[in-house]
């Protein structure tokens, strides 16, 4: 296929011309104009009927209500003490401080696989990351494993967040225990 040149074309090439066929004009929809000014005048005969007979009734009604209530009003009470401002002032509140107890070390286990060069490898993305990991190789019933583990660390919260920072650094799926 040859290849185009688009950069030596004419650029003053005329886009051609419709035909006046195409620019036909449509008649003036009176039709729908005037279903469209019946509706309109309608919802305003409508709503001018619904604000002029409302109106007188609701200001009837809040006279009769206004003529009731005031009648059926007690008397207001003279000189009332409060008992409960006397009680709050002079209230003492003991509160006990119980010290959570942390269920022992955490590690943040990180994965463990069955090569030792891939536990290697991720100790060292760990080591890039800014903490110390270790490779403990161990014993399972389908064969030799190798953890990679951080910590231990004395709170939840430090495991939290070192667990967090592997993840803003790429390194994802380490859980702590």
């Amino acid at each position: 296929m040859k290849n185009k040149d688009y950069v030596s074309q004419n650029k003053n090439k005329r886009q051609p011309r419709r035909s006046s066929k195409a620019r036909e004009t449509r008649p003036f929809p009176v039709f729908k104009l005037s279903i469209i000014l019946v509706a309109v005048f309608g919802f305003a005969y409508f709503l001018s009927q619904i604000d002029g007979g409302s109106s007188t009734g609701v200001v009837e009604q809040e006279q009769k209500t206004t003529k009731k209530t005031k009648q059926t009003l007690p008397p207001p009470p003279e000189d009332e003490e409060w008992q409960f401002i006397e009680e709050l002032e002079n209230k003492q509140v003991k509160v006990s401080t119980e010290e959570l107890e942390d269920k022992g070390p955490y590690i943040v286990r990180c994965t463990t696989v069955r090569s030792k060069e891939r536990a290697e490898a991720l100790k060292a993305k760990i080591a890039f990351a800014g903490f110390e990991s270790k490779v403990k190789e161990y014993k399972g019933t389908s064969g030799l494993w190798y953890r990679v583990d951080l910590g231990p660390y004395e709170k939840k919260r430090t495991a939290e967040k070192t667990r967090h920072e592997l993840k803003r650094n790429g390194i994802h799926g380490c859980l702590f225990r």
